[in-house]
């Protein structure tokens, strides 16, 4: 007796198949490789181990400006974290620490350069900069080529100290995203650096920016 159920069942999916495929010459071959296809995508899709709630949901609420705000939450999380993980070293803020991290890896750079790197305003990334003078954790020299340029490297005793606290900053890290498997970690990932994009492009291209400026780049009306 044919299994009345699983026809039912297919029946839709025949549809679908036809009409993506209208004018082609079709075979079960096809149709097989196409519903195979289908399927593997839609386990792709992001599963939720919970229904997803936000802020004023059903009520005019949009789900990306609660997102936007768990986004601010987080690095506040962190930015606690990373106090409890400087605590006895020279380091006050993580900015500090980040600063030093660059002139570790990559070297000595300008001032701007590296300012602009962590995304920071002239006068603030200014004011990191002497407090690390201050402290001995980096130096400050004019360049060969045009004495006019900053150039900063790290010191002795700030490579010392950026290795010391580093393992209690990787932990950090650690606990920060223990909450997730690799796979969702990876989509995050991939999720944040579509986002950081475009507006690290603004940040780096235009010092000037206003509102209607982002309205205009990213296409987007003013929200009600």
């Amino acid at each position: 007796m044919a299994n009345t159920s699983l026809i039912m069942k297919i029946l839709p999916e025949i549809d679908r198949f036809e009409k993506e495929h209208e004018g082609e010459e079709l075979d079960l071959n096809k149709f097989s490789q196409w519903l195979y296809a289908n399927k593997e995508q839609s386990e792709k899709q992001p599963t939720y181990t919970s229904p997803l709630k936000w802020h004023g949901q059903g009520k005019g609420g949009k789900a990306h400006f609660t997102a936007s705000n768990l986004l601010t939450a987080i690095s506040r999380y962190k930015n606690n974290y990373v106090k409890l993980a400087l605590e006895g070293s020279p380091f006050e803020t993580y900015d500090e620490f980040a600063f030093v991290l660059s002139l570790v890896f990559i070297g000595p750079c300008t001032q701007t350069a590296l300012i602009e790197k962590h995304i920071q305003l002239k006068p603030t990334g200014v004011e990191i900069i002497k407090r690390l003078i201050k402290k001995k954790l980096i130096i400050q020299s004019a360049g060969e080529n045009d004495r006019r340029s900053k150039i900063l490297s790290v010191t002795p005793s700030g490579r010392a100290s950026f290795h010391t606290s580093l393992t209690k900053i990787n932990l950090v890290t650690d606990l920060m995203m223990s909450p997730l498997n690799e796979e969702e970690k990876l989509l995050l990932l991939q999720l944040l650096q579509r986002l950081d994009t475009p507006h690290r492009q603004i940040f780096n291209e235009s010092k000037k920016i206003t509102l209607d400026y982002l309205q205009a780049y990213f296409n987007h009306p003013l929200s009600s």
